[in-house]
């Protein structure tokens, strides 16, 4: 319930800000994510997994720079991928994405989002730290990679407990694809996304 989502990405790009603007817009972008996870984990059971993924979907969209994130999951295949295929992938990766949050959200225990910190590492890239914290369980820690695009503050990578989602995905996806190629790839996205939502409809059978 608690694992890990999502991952370590720092990339530099868009307008510089100053630090005291740039932590606080960055914190305001990380609170709309966590507020909409808690909401959801609240209402799990009467939202269902869809219910819950169509609540994530225009928040988790909002709140990420998935192209970003792509390029960097991908390593050197990107610039090998056709315009087409890129779009594709970055499209795939959005939607897993919202699935992988739909799936694991999905009961309340009490569990809060606490804020911890925050720092400005530059000009246009700040960490912000938060602990989830529940009755009876370990806090787990979540850093959020947060950077501006083009005046906007988007996550780019959050490491959850030292691990770095992206850093999983990376390894795995380009294995993939040096081992089986592109398409191959993106059926075993696409497969994964069919799972999560299989799961949650075959317990209630």
């Amino acid at each position: 319930m608690l694992g890990a989502l999502a991952v370590a990405l720092i990339l530099s790009a868009g307008r510089v800000a100053t630090a005291d603007t740039g932590t606080e817009a960055a914190r305001l972008v990380v609170d709309k994510l966590n507020g909409a996870l808690i909401d959801v984990m609240k209402n799990a059971k009467q939202l269902g997994y869809q219910g819950r993924y169509k609540k994530l979907d225009p928040i988790v969209r909002e709140v990420f720079q998935f192209e970003a994130v792509a390029q960097i999951a991908l390593g050197s295949h990107w610039k090998s991928l056709t315009d087409e295929q890129k779009l594709e992938f970055v499209k795939k990766l959005t939607e897993l994405s919202i699935a992988t949050y739909a799936a694991q959200f999905n009961s309340y225990g009490g569990e809060q989002f606490q804020y911890d910190s925050d720092q400005a590492v530059k000009p246009d890239r700040v960490v912000v730290r938060y602990k989830m914290v529940a009755p009876k369980e370990t806090p787990v820690k979540f850093d959020y990679m947060v950077n501006q695009f083009d005046g906007k503050w988007k996550i780019i990578n959050i490491v959850v407990d030292g691990i770095s989602d992206l850093a999983l995905k990376k390894a795995q996806y380009t294995s993939v694809i040096d081992r089986e190629g592109f398409d191959v790839l993106m059926s075993k996205l696409s497969q994964k996304i069919t799972d999560y939502a299989n799961t949650e409809n075959n317990s209630k059978s």
